[in-house]
């Protein structure tokens, strides 16, 4: 108050040296006041709205970091579970190997026993054509 007093003294001095009338004064001099306070009381509202607003955001906080740990809680069970699965498929890739390579020696083997019976029929025909014609010629 003694502060918004001396302001007010100081302005209406000023005001009077302007030449400004001491009624005209006086009256510019009790708006100002007036806006001063009008203003004062806006302040005081921001203020408590800052609190109350800060009071949230610690609430929010606080809430959040609450929702984050049961959040890590499930993740961690996600990733575990997510861990299991990929061994897993791991393991089934491993066995695909395994097999793929079993086929390609099946394959090999295959084509060598392909060969041995192309030959043996080659030898077979070869014998059924010589005694054909044997038996023809004879």
């Amino acid at each position: 108050m003694t502060l918004a007093m001396m302001n007010t003294h100081k302005a209406f001095k000023a005001l009077q040296l302007a030449g400004v009338s001491d009624q005209q004064a006086e009256a510019m001099v009790e708006i100002f006041t007036e806006m001063q306070q009008d203003n004062a009381l806006s302040r005081a509202d921001l203020m408590k709205a800052g609190e109350g607003i800060t009071g949230s955001i610690k609430e929010l906080d606080v809430r959040l970091t609450g929702d984050i740990r049961e959040l890590d809680i499930r993740l961690t069970g996600a990733i575990k579970d997510l861990d299991v699965r990929l061994s897993g498929a791991i393991k089934d890739i491993e066995e695909l190997k395994a097999d793929v390579k079993q086929l390609k020696a099946d394959v090999a083997t295959l084509k060598t026993d392909m060969r041995w019976i192309k030959r043996l029929l080659m030898v077979m025909t070869t014998t059924m054509a010589i005694a054909a014609i044997k038996y023809i010629f004879s």
